[in-house]
């Protein structure tokens, strides 16, 4: 984390840097888009996480024209195409242990590729993450990214 970015953004400091009217940010939280955290006097505060999660909803209505039910809908998959990420990912890791590494030869001898679990929602590829190889692109330029822990948006 830079410097100069806050550890939690007030509502003001979001709409700030996400370039959005506060009444915009309160919206967004009445319609259950985005739960922020809350300040001693109760008022909304937005951890890097949060704000990740606030960049999505304004580029899917703002910048593409999406009503609320909408990118509550787009959201809400996003959140399960993840799950089911991890899944795959759990999934191949339980065979290669069971069956050892060489399973996917054995079980696809005419060649077929290991299951690619390393593709997240926003089509990068974690490869670079983990060292493998292969076709990462450049992330989109957005707000604070979560730690390296890896958590969904």
């Amino acid at each position: 984390m830079s410097q100069t970015e806050p550890e939690v953004y007030s509502l003001q400091e979001a709409g700030k840097t996400l370039g959005v009217a506060v009444a915009d940010i309160q919206s967004y939280i009445d319609e259950g888009l985005v739960e922020p955290g809350r300040d001693a006097a109760g008022g909304p505060v937005f951890t890097r996480v949060h704000m990740r999660r606030l960049w999505s909803v304004v580029t899917l209505s703002r910048d593409l024209g999406i009503n609320l039910p909408g990118v509550a809908a787009v959201l809400q998959l996003r959140e399960q195409f993840e799950q089911v990420r991890r899944d795959l990912a759990t999934l191949v890791e339980i065979v290669e242990r069971e069956l050892g590494a060489d399973a996917w030869d054995r079980l696809w001898p005419e060649g077929r590729p290991r299951p690619a679990a390393n593709i997240s929602v926003d089509g990068i590829s974690d490869l670079a993450d983990t060292g493998g190889a292969g076709g990462a692109e450049k992330p989109p330029e957005g707000p604070p990214t979560e730690g390296a822990a890896g958590g969904s948006p």
